[in-house]
């Protein structure tokens, strides 16, 4: 893409400077932090920008804010920094400060440097940047207030953040006066792009009265100022000033001149990628190999614009419009609304419109306790009466919600894991981990208090809502672990070489994690009455039907985990026969008891599907077994003999000396007649064999022969 600060030779006017002021700002954003949403790195790099953008040669005198350059046309008109002597004059420092009015300088002045307009424009970045930076140290500060119900910063209470005794109306107040700058350097940069200001005239006045008395009639024709950049650069000047005002109406709450100022930005994207597109096919009928160029950069633009004006302006403009007509929406149908718009990014002020009212529903909802005011763990209905922790269940419901939505999709489409499915697991994990933390932190509360009847039924009650909370998060990781299991058991058995040894280390590794869960999930606290609880939570495990189920889970994964280690141990790598055999042993011996526990337990989960999947596994066993006992007896033989495998030599005792297979998989071709139904049909169309014809024609035959046979013979052909 081209660089802004070059100048095309397809100008309306010869000096007028054509810049790509959207494709300059892309590249920024993409190497200097906002795709990470880290603002500050972005605002710093803005001014290093400025400051190199300043102290050019060229521009110095009209850009730099010292009074040196107190006489170049930029200066503001009402500056007027003086300092008092010592005998009551007035003198100015060099070096003060020297306001500066871009829009004085006269456009051919400013066509003649890009960064007269370079300067405005990453001014109104910085601010830009700024606005977003102290917009999410706000976000963050209220959600730690949230958490902990304390006063709490960003950047931690050490005294370090100059900002740590700030208050949300003050966050939003700085961020406020950021974003209205940034407007006001947009704004700017327009003015310079649409301004037709003329040089100052450098006549003396009495020569101008002498030529108005004594030659009005020959008065040259007064000579047309053209804006020092082209169309193309105006019009991005446009959008970029329009976007800018557009974010701060959205701010504002003034929807109306939002929507104006958003139409306005998305009408001049699409009028500039339309104009692209027409400029690329005209260009493109012949032309040398810098035409080429010219072409694809003029398609890169063209993406550019239709992409920003469909993907960024357009969720906006559909908000604003939703915003004037929302009257009487419920929270939830305007979060619906919000979700609908697939375009939205992390950095839109649409996704933290979305953030806001998702946690103004889920407080409003933990405060009237109509939403999980109780939850039903091991046979008990644990009311849930902290405010915190009934809006960090709601707020793990609409994780999950969210999840499986993605999941569903994922199935729909036959797509792989992608990186948001991970990151929505990763979020609900961490729902549960915050759950977990605070029922932790009001069990610390109540541990130092002695122990009573009603002390008791407070610690029950948080015990079996840790268990539930812990269950619940280790139940989502191993049905996951199970799906990635059964995945790849189904694609090694689609394969050609099936199983191979990488493939079982993998699988067994992620039983080992499944074992290792299901094991914590027997151990899990909660179960009993509240009359047996006797205060403390790890007492004597309870043995209802949630322990004996856990148990069965346990002796399932114990015996699918000693079956795929005993399949690595007979490999055709390792060949570790006799472990193998043990490991299949053990492995037989504890499905069968898996599926004794697991039939006893009527209202296990999935239970009728575990025990079809085991009964296929347990079939599995048992030929393995054999396969493993038939290579093991033939590692232990060595003798000369055929190399043919097993399977084709059944009745033949003489033994190969390196037997390493039972049977051809695939089986070795055999050599058969061609076509052997072909003769089976023409058989039935065979007549009795024609002996009599057969001879007749010998007997011509032979007659020939004799008649030109002797010395004279080749003369007696005809």
């Amino acid at each position: 893409m081209a660089s802004p600060s070059t100048t095309t030779n397809t100008a309306p006017h010869p000096q007028q400077l054509r810049l790509y002021l959207h494709s300059e700002l892309t590249t920024s954003h993409t190497t200097h932090g906002i795709t990470h949403e880290d603002y500050i790195q972005y605002s710093t790099y803005c001014t290093r920008r400025l400051a190199r953008l300043r102290h050019s040669k060229s521009v110095k005198k009209d850009l730099l804010h010292v009074r040196l350059y107190k006489s170049s046309l930029s200066t503001k008109t009402s500056d007027s920094t003086t300092t008092t002597t010592t005998n009551g004059g007035s003198k100015a420092k060099k070096n003060s400060y020297r306001a500066i009015e871009l829009t004085n300088l006269p456009s051919e002045v400013l066509a003649s440097h890009v960064n007269y307009f370079l300067e405005p424009l990453y001014c109104a970045e910085r601010c830009w940047a700024a606005s977003l930076a102290l917009k999410a140290e706000m976000t963050t500060v209220i959600e730690n207030d949230a958490a902990n119900g304390a006063n709490t910063n960003a950047l931690g209470s050490d005294g370090l953040n100059p900002r740590k005794d700030w208050s949300v109306g003050k966050f939003r107040a700085q961020s406020m006066k950021r974003l209205k700058k940034a407007v006001k350097y947009a704004t700017l940069v327009e003015s310079l792009a649409l301004s037709t200001k003329a040089p100052p005239s450098t006549e003396s006045k009495d020569d101008n009265n002498d030529e108005e008395d004594g030659a009005t009639t020959n008065m040259p024709e007064e000579r047309m100022v053209h804006p020092p950049v082209d169309e193309h650069t105006q019009m991005e000047a446009r959008a970029y000033a329009s976007f800018m005002r557009g974010n701060l109406a959205l701010e504002m709450n003034q929807w109306q001149t939002a929507c104006t100022e958003y139409q306005m930005a998305m009408q001049l994207c699409e009028a500039l990628g339309q104009g692209l597109a027409a400029a690329g096919g005209t260009s493109s009928g012949g032309g040398s190999g810098a035409d080429d160029g010219v072409d694809v950069q003029q398609l890169e633009l063209f993406d550019f614009f239709n992409s920003r004006a469909k993907n960024v302006i357009a969720p906006l403009l559909k908000y604003c419009h939703y915003e004037l007509q929302e009257k009487g929406l419920s929270p939830t149908e305007k979060i619906s609304f919000l979700q609908s718009s697939s375009s939205i990014s992390d950095g839109d002020p649409l996704q933290s419109k979305l953030h806001s009212l998702k946690n103004e529903t889920l407080q409003t909802q933990a405060t009237s306790g109509s939403s999980m005011s109780q939850i039903t763990f091991r046979e008990n209905v644990i009311p849930v009466e902290t405010k915190d922790l009934r809006m960090a269940l709601l707020k793990i419901q609409d994780l999950k919600s969210d999840w499986e939505e993605e999941e569903e999709e994922k199935k729909k489409n036959d797509a792989t894991n992608s990186s948001s499915d991970d990151a929505k697991f990763m979020e609900l994990l961490s729902g549960y981990d915050d759950a977990v933390s605070l029922v932790n932190k009001e069990l610390k509360q109540l541990a130092a208090l002695k122990s009573g009847p009603a002390v008791n039924a407070k610690k029950f009650q948080l015990v079996n809502l840790l268990g539930y909370s812990k269950y619940q998060k280790l139940k989502l990781v191993m049905g996951r672990n199970e799906v990635l299991t059964n995945g790849i058991i189904q694609t090694s058995k689609e394969d050609d070489e099936g199983m191979t040894l990488k493939h079982l280390e993998e699988v067994a590794h992620l039983y080992d994690a499944l074992l290792q869960d299901a094991r914590a999930v027997a151990s899990l606290p909660g179960g009993g009455s509240a009359d047996d609880f006797d205060g403390d939570s790890s007492s004597a495990i309870v043995e209802d039907e949630f322990y004996l189920e856990a148990n069965a889970n346990v002796l399932r994964l114990r015996s699918l985990r000693c079956y795929y280690l005993a399949r690595m141990h007979a490999s055709p790598v390792v060949h570790k026969y006799s472990e193998a055999i043990a490991l299949l042993d053990q492995a037989e011996r504890l499905a069968n008891e898996a599926l004794e526990e697991i039939g006893a337990c009527d209202q296990m989960e999935h239970g009728d599907a575990l025990l079809e999947s085991l009964e296929k596994v347990a079939a599995e066993m048992r030929g393995e077994k054999c396969r493993v006992l038939a290579l093991s007896y033939l590692s232990k033989s060595s003798s000369t003999g055929s190399g043919k495998c097993l399977l084709q030599r059944l009745h033949d005792y003489n033994i190969p000396s390196s037997p390493k297979s039972i049977a051809h998989v695939p089986p070795k071709l055999e050599p058969m007649a061609c076509k052997p139904s072909f003769f089976d049909v023409a058989l039935n169309y065979v007549s009795e064999y024609p002996a009599d014809e057969l001879e007749r024609a010998m007997e011509e035959h032979n007659g020939a022969e004799t008649a030109s046979s002797g010395i004279l013979g080749w003369f007696r052909r005809g």
